[in-house]
Formats: structure tokens, sequence, C-alpha cells
């Protein structure tokens, strides 16, 4: 698995949630056997002017619809739900070369996913990559535009407290979740990039305190390398959280495998580059007492 998935994927289950069309898809080609078709070379996408209808499908993690017929996703608080949108002209044909206006009615925020042509603009099938990182508990309005249409989403963000957890960022001491995940992260086909505000560089090399939720990386009680993370792991294809949102951990002496709460000390690493899909490390770690 190339380690940048590590921080983004979409798990299994995926699903259409939101398909919009100003014209019925063309009939496969006519007098073609089914191997002749098994193998027929894939045509090649329009540009946006090409075409003068548009289809949106919107496909995400574990969408439903709702009792009015609403489009939503469920997502914790500070951890993100990951969306691809497929854009085809009346064809079928893939739209390449388009960049959608997304915007967010309420407290969550998109993240950019850039380490492809599919995170900057449709590709050449037609895809565009993005994810939403939940803000607070509530219900928010995901808006899509592009090529001359819209679609919709709901996503339902749920509280840590209202989900049954406790929360990281209430323990006395800790280095916030809010705080570590102001970084701003770039994506390459190696892994992310991150930059840092003052106040979270100033902290690289000192002792500090987390809280968060264990993700196991090895197959053992005791755990000397693990991902502690600012929400529950939901997914094992992506870190929940996204890179800022979560910590690789180095413990020498081992720490006990549990789905509570941790709160561990340990001296921090802000890494400008990484290849593991987290842009923190929390070295010499050990359970705080």
């Amino acid at each position: 698995m190339n380690p940048t998935h590590l921080s983004r994927g979409l798990c299994a289950g995926l699903v259409v949630i939101a398909s919009i069309a100003s014209a019925e898809q063309a009939a496969p080609p006519a007098g073609l056997t089914a191997e002749e078709l098994s193998v027929e070379a894939p045509q090649a996408a329009t540009a946006p002017a090409d075409a003068q209808s548009k289809r949106l499908s919107l496909y995400a993690e574990a969408a439903y619809l709702n009792a009015e017929g609403e489009l939503v996703v469920d997502l914790l608080e500070q951890d993100y739900a990951y969306f691809s949108l497929s854009i085809t002209d009346a064809q079928g044909m893939p739209v390449a070369g388009v960049t959608p206006k997304i915007q967010i009615n309420g407290k969550s925020r998109v993240i950019d996913l850039n380490e492809s042509e599919s995170g900057a603009r449709s590709n050449e099938y037609g895809q565009f990559d993005f994810a939403v990182m939940g803000g607070a508990m509530g219900l928010d309005t995901l808006s899509i535009e592009a090529a001359g249409e819209t679609t919709l989403a709901r996503l339902n963000v749920i509280s840590l407290k209202a989900a049954g957890f406790a929360s990281p960022d209430e323990v006395d001491g800790v280095v916030p979740w809010t705080e570590l995940t102001r970084a701003t992260v770039g994506y390459t086909e190696d892994g992310v990039t991150a930059t840092f505000p003052a106040q979270i560089a100033a902290l690289d090399g000192t002792r500090v305190t987390l809280a968060g939720f264990m993700l196991p990386l090895e197959a053992q009680r005791r755990q000397n390398r693990f991902v502690l993370t600012s929400s529950p792991p939901s997914c094992f294809f992506h870190v929940p959280g996204g890179p800022s949102g979560a910590a690789e951990v180095l413990a020498p002496d081992g720490i006990e495998v549990t789905w509570d709460l941790v709160v561990l000390e340990g001296v921090l690493k802000t890494l400008q580059s990484s290849e593991q899909g987290v842009v923190y490390q929390l070295l010499d770690a050990q359970l705080k007492k």
C-alpha cells in the first residue's frame, strides 16, 4: 500500500450518493461481441467546452438517504470524510479539466487532495477527489458546482461525546488537536508535506502531552509503534483526522493496546515531509501517570 494512502482512500462499500444528469448516457456500440467489448480501448476525455450537458456523480463512504430523501454522510468531529466526484457528458464520456467549486454551509471545512491531477481538476477519467473535515456537531450542507451543474449533500457531524467517546482536547495539559490540525498539508506522489503555525513549530523537539486513540500497527498486545489519532479508528484504509490529526508514536517500553482514550508524554517532532501519511511523531513515548 502506498504510505500516502494511510491518510486517504475510500473504505470498502463505496456508494454513489448523488447523480445529476441533463441527458441519458449513450448506449454501448452495437455489433461487437462481449470479448471485443472487453478489450475496446477507452475513448478520450472531452474538454469542458466540448459537451453541452453534464452529469455529476458523487461517491463517498457510508452515505445514505435520510427520511426526507436528502443525501447524508455521517462523520465525527475532526475526522475526515473522503469524496470522489465523477463528471461525464451526455454520452457518458469523462469530462477532464474541470475545477469544481465546493462550499460548506457550517463549521466543517474542505480539504484539497492535490497529490495528483484528480485533486486539482477533473482528470482524464472525469474524476475529482477531495475530503471534508468535520467541524462542530451539527448538520452542515455540502454544495458542489461543476460544469454548469450543482449537487448537494448533508454532513451529519457527530461530537465524540455524543458518540460515547471521551474528547482528547478536554484532557488537562495536552496540546489540543484543534491546534495541531491547523498545519497546512500538501500531498505528493510519495507522501505528504506540511507547514506548521508558529506556535506548533515552536514545540518541535520539546516534551509534550498528547491524548487520543490507538491505531495498532503491530500484531502484538504491547505496541512499540502505533498511530495516535484524534478520533476513534473507524476505517482501516485511512487515518482518522487525516495527516495532521494523528501522530506516529514510538514507545521503547511498549504500550498495551486499548480502545479507550490514552494520554501520552513524549518528544514531539513536526515533519515537513513524510512518507508515512502523518506529519507528527511522538518519540520516547510513555503513558502519563
